[in-house]
């Protein structure tokens, strides 16, 4: 895999990340393809998983 696809790919899981934190639903993704759209709700489901454990609060 490319540097650069893997660079948009994390971003997008980072994105997701964040998203989950600030407690947006899963269906604002704002991203297209299918690999991007799948590490944007995997972060945001990592996200979940950590509030949910009381990671954040």
């Amino acid at each position: 895999m490319k540097r650069q696809k893997r660079d948009r790919l994390e971003r997008a899981h980072s994105r997701g990340y964040q998203a989950g934190l600030g407690g947006k639903p899963r269906d604002n993704c704002p991203y297209g393809t299918l690999e991007a759209k799948e590490q944007w709700l995997g972060g945001w489901r990592e996200a979940k998983a950590d509030v949910n454990s009381g990671l954040f609060g």
